[in-house]
């Protein structure tokens, strides 16, 4: 082998080391793991447990089984986190900050398909406080996200967009204005992605008025009421509709078809 050779295999055996020193200890926690879970990264997740002293079993497994989800439980209770036993954003990212393990906690596009088909009146609507919590939102199709907050709603959620860069956001997603078409979502909310549909047209509201007081003119026809705009200056008046599995309309407590339809395409069902 002539010097020029072996010189370019030197170079090529150099690079390839450093690029599995730079992968080593480095693992993607990709969407929502509990009880039930299979896989190499549970047992990572296990590894991180034991060394932070809550996961006691012999040896680490690819199975999220009750020994596991109790050691997250008490993780999370000790840091402050909510004690569900879910492995998701929040908890691996608190395992990062520990650094019990590296962790790259992905939200891209990629990193879950499909949101998970909970009941809006049993699971959903329970963990929602109005004027309070913030959702992110990904529309299903174009992967196009923005925050939300939401501010009312009964049989759904009604949500306004945090910021005005959120409304254009979420225009774009709809082609480049405000529509009433039914699009399925994922709402990342906690540790948990949600299947949903959404229809981004503002209604009921007017941005220039106080919210909840008795307004004129309210927004796209509704005439006169009270003002449902609680987040000002976000470039939209009034609420828009977060349809889940089993909400229904608010104005006849009946089930809007094309959001369950949209809601079912974002469960992968």
């Amino acid at each position: 082998m002539n010097k020029r050779r072996a010189g370019i295999l030197l170079v090529c055996t150099l690079c390839m080391l450093s690029t599995f020193t730079a992968m080593a200890g480095t693992y993607t926690i990709a969407g929502v793991y509990k009880h039930g879970s299979e896989g190499h990264e549970v047992s990572l997740i296990q590894e991180a447990m034991a060394k932070a002293g809550y996961f006691k079993y012999g040896s680490y497994t690819s199975y999220y089984g009750s020994i596991t989800e109790a050691a997250v439980k008490s993780f999370q209770k000790a840091n402050g986190l909510a004690a569900d036993g879910i492995v998701g954003p929040a908890t691996a990212g608190k395992m990062e900050d520990l650094e019990l393990l590296k962790v790259v906690v992905s939200r891209s596009s990629n990193s879950r398909k499909y949101g998970e088909y909970l009941d809006w009146w049993k699971e959903v609507r329970p963990t929602l406080e109005r004027d309070k919590t913030i959702l992110e939102v990904q529309d299903f199709y174009t992967g196009i996200r923005f925050e939300v907050k939401v501010t009312g709603g009964t049989n759904h959620a009604d949500v306004e967009a945090l910021t005005k860069a959120d409304s254009e956001k979420m225009k774009e997603a709809w082609g480049g204005e405000f529509s009433w078409d039914r699009r399925p979502v994922l709402v990342f909310h906690g540790e948990r992605v949600i299947a949903a549909s959404m229809a981004n047209m503002p209604h009921a509201g007017l941005d220039s008025e106080p919210s909840r007081v008795w307004v004129s003119n309210r927004s796209n026809g509704y005439g006169s009421g009270y003002n449902y705009d609680s987040v000002k200056n976000n470039g939209m008046d009034g609420h828009v509709d977060l349809h889940f599995n089993n909400s229904t309309r608010h104005m006849d407590g009946k089930e809007d078809s094309r959001h369950q339809a949209a809601v079912r395409v974002s469960a992968g069902l």
